[in-house]
């Protein structure tokens, strides 16, 4: 069932309109009809069963057949800070991180970041927020990650706040995610992930000193968004949210 996150002031009681972008797409690419049915999200997580009524490309009109609170969020809030990278790269990260059920996604700026250019990375917001919108309907998540302000990799270490905060260094050699999630006993948790040039020493040794614990992610050397990816699937797993 095609699922459509809208902002409050389409649920309307018990109609639901659709705004004129969606409605386009319900008509003319998803050439749906009135009778069929689709979700609608809110945003705090509601899902609201409908039955179209009306259709046209400028306005949908839903019925609401039922709500529930949307089951595809994790309870472990994961935010994710990942170093700049060039554009297809970043893009497949927001993509494929939102559909293992990050909470957030932080552009960060490091020694060796491959892209930085604040003009570029403003120009590109409304493409990733699409993205991330789109990944979260597909993978039937009840809210869409939140795209934070590009940040520098001191601001990160410094001023990051978490239950647990976790960086990837392919340099470390004892401690894997396992041992680094702990018992695994925490509500939110912060995610580091280098650019492809890796952190340089200073880096890791500022994480360090700001409270970020390293851990290896095994003896092969990933590429920087597989890290990204595989590390928060291991980490929900872990946090025993990958069940049905």
């Amino acid at each position: 069932m095609q699922r459509f996150f809208l902002t409050e002031d389409a649920f309307q009681g018990e109609v639901i309109y659709f705004p004129e972008d969606i409605s386009h797409q319900i008509s003319r690419v998803l050439r749906m009809k009135p009778g069929d049915q689709v979700v609608a999200i809110n945003p705090l997580g509601k899902e609201y069963h409908l039955t179209l009524q009306d259709v046209n490309p400028k306005i949908c009109i839903g019925k609401v057949d039922s709500v529930q609170a949307a089951m595809g969020e994790p309870t472990l809030q994961l935010d994710l800070y990942v170093a700049l990278t060039q554009r297809e790269k970043f893009e497949w990260i927001l993509q494929k991180c939102t559909e293992v059920g990050v909470s957030s996604i932080t552009p960060v700026v490091t020694e060796r970041s491959l892209v930085f250019n604040q003009q570029s990375v403003d120009k590109k917001q409304e493409r990733w927020q699409k993205i991330l919108k789109e990944a979260a309907e597909q993978s039937q998540r009840g809210r869409v990650p939140d795209l934070k302000e590009t940040l520098d990799y001191e601001t990160v270490c410094s001023q990051v706040r978490a239950d647990r905060r976790l960086i990837a260094w392919v340099g470390e050699t004892s401690q894997n995610l396992k041992a680094a999630l702990g018992d695994g006993s925490v509500n939110q948790l912060a995610l580091l992930i280098g650019p492809e040039g890796g952190f340089s020493t200073k880096e890791i040794q500022t994480a360090i000193a700001s409270g970020w614990s390293p851990f290896t992610m095994g003896k092969r050397v990933l590429r920087m968004e597989t890290a990204a990816v595989v590390a928060c699937a291991l980490i929900f797993y872990e946090s025993e949210e990958m069940g049905a």
